[in-house]
């Protein structure tokens, strides 16, 4: 607890410090990974999730919705709103997929969207398929479809007023690039020149090249114009809680590790922070091990999240003002903070939760955003830094 309890301190010395020197409070964009893919019929539901299957079920406050519904819409962003979430980071898996179909007729349009913004999630696994290596390998095939799927988004999307952009420039995150395996480079570089030879568009490109497992790799990182990580779970990582495995000192490390790679290869970093992460509802096959949402035992249960957001603050790159959390809705990996319906706690069956407690957290998690995002804001910033324009 001491590495966690000195992250506190920081962010408590930071606030009193900024009071004391009467600084200007600052804008922190806070971006949530965001995915449109429920539907009627059981669509993405009846994929498993593990919350349906305690017992009682702990179901979102909403139920098992239509991502289309223009009601959960306008729920979704009222509480984007209320509790400082800026940005969804919408998952993407082409061209007339339900997905698709949701954002460009529902999502965006939604007059409910106030000053909510909309990026895409480019979900590389869906579009460009996944070898047995574990590797998404990139050759002439793969890249013919980036560019078709990029000529897409900028015909679609990029223009929309609702969609994100940082200085002008349209923000795609591109999921997993960090196992991109072939002719990476070339990739990236014919999305630049298509997008700008047709449209005019030059992109700002989000890779996802933070990886608990392997190296920085300079050269990677140079291709993009920032780097994040999706998440910061692992199944290679210890299991136990967090506490006991030391899991946030050593997501610290590895984060700044890749912040540095990131800064002197002259990109931006986007840190993220997790609720915690529980996917044997929907791959039971693949027996992963569950980070518990509470840091230990004793620990309230929403630990695991102060904390990685505490991390995540002091990590946010001055010249972005960004950080992200995964996730807003991603209920078959249980990483979301959007609201349970109320329910008494839960620790069964043993084969979803491995024995942890789960508890039906309601909105702790968006209050905890928003008090975080309101003492982040009342600290300095350093001197000299230029910022980029987010949009």
């Amino acid at each position: 607890m001491g590495c966690i309890r000195g992250l506190v301190a920081v962010v408590v010395l930071s606030v009193a410090l900024a009071v004391a020197r009467g600084a200007t409070a600052q804008p922190l964009t806070v971006g949530a990974y965001y995915y449109p893919w429920y539907g009627a019929g059981g669509l993405q539901w009846d994929r498993g999730f593990v919350r349906g299957e305690l017992d009682p079920p702990q179901l979102p406050l909403l139920g098992e919705y239509d991502s289309s519904n223009p009601a959960v819409i306008a729920q979704h962003y009222a509480w984007a709103h209320e509790y400082g979430v800026d940005l969804f980071l919408t998952s993407w898996a082409g061209p007339g997929s339900y997905g698709d179909d949701v954002i460009r007729n529902d999502l965006l349009p939604s007059p409910a969207r106030g000053p909510t913004r909309i990026a895409i999630l480019y979900e590389s696994l869906q579009r460009l398929g996944i070898e047995s290596d574990e590797r998404i390998h990139i050759d002439d095939a793969a890249i013919a479809t980036i560019v078709s799927d990029f000529d897409y988004l900028a015909r679609t999307y990029f223009s929309d007023p609702g969609y994100f952009r940082i200085d002008g420039r349209p923000v795609v995150v591109i999921y997993a690039s960090r196992i991109y395996r072939g002719e990476t480079a070339q990739a990236i570089q014919a999305i630049r020149t298509h997008l700008e030879s047709l449209y005019g568009i030059d992109p700002y490109l989000i890779g996802d090249e933070v990886d608990w497992d392997l190296k920085p790799s300079p050269a990677r990182i140079g291709l993009y114009d920032a780097i994040t990580g999706y998440t910061p779970y692992s199944r290679t990582q210890r299991p136990g809680w967090p506490d006991a495995t030391g899991w946030i000192v050593k997501v610290e490390e590895r984060m700044r590790e890749f912040r540095a790679a990131a800064q002197t290869a002259g990109v931006g970093f986007i840190p993220t922070a997790l609720p915690g992460f529980d996917d044997l509802g929907v791959r039971p096959e693949d027996a992963h091990h569950v980070l518990p949402r509470a840091l230990g035992p004793d620990e309230p249960d929403d630990s695991t999240f102060t904390s990685s957001l505490a991390l995540a603050g002091t990590l946010v790159d001055p010249s972005l003002d960004l950080l992200t959390v995964t996730s807003w809705n991603e209920w078959n990996e249980d990483s979301q903070i959007e609201p349970t319906a109320p329910e008494p706690p839960a620790d069964g069956p043993l084969s979803a939760t491995q024995g942890y407690p789960f508890d039906a957290y309601g909105f702790e998690l968006l209050e905890q955003l928003r008090a975080f995002e309101q003492s982040w804001e009342q600290s300095p910033w350093p001197e000299g830094s230029g910022r980029a324009r987010a949009q």
